[in-house]
C-alpha cells in the first residue's frame, strides 16, 4: 500500500522557499521521499502545499521528525508546518 505526505507551512518568502525546496531534492530521495507536485496557495502567496510519494516510511519519519531539518526551515522562515500521513482507502 502507497503511502503519501501532505505538507504545509507558511514561508517568509516563497520563491526563496522553493529555490532551496529544489535543491535538497537529493536530500529528499536519500530519505525515501519522492517529490510528486508543489503549489503555491493562491489566497495566501507565501503558503507552501508539497505531496510526497515515501518509498521508506522509517527513512522518511526520520527526516521529517530530524534536528537538522527543523533548523534548516527555522533559517529559511518556514513556520506553521503540518505534515499529514495520507493512505488509499
Amino acid at each position: 500500500m502507497a503511502t503519501h505526505v501532505l505538507w504545509q507551512a507558511d514561508v517568509a518568502d516563497f520563491d526563496a522557499w522553493l529555490t532551496v525546496f529544489r535543491d535538497d531534492v537529493k536530500n529528499r530521495r536519500a530519505a525515501g521521499i519522492a517529490d510528486l507536485n508543489v503549489w503555491r496557495d493562491p489566497d495566501q502567496a507565501n503558503h507552501a502545499v508539497a505531496l510526497f510519494a515515501i518509498t521508506d516510511l522509517d527513512k522518511a519519519k526520520a527526516f521529517f521528525d530530524s534536528e537538522e531539518l527543523a533548523m534548516h526551515m527555522e533559517r529559511d522562515g518556514v513556520i506553521n508546518v503540518t505534515v499529514k500521513r495520507l493512505i488509499p482507502a
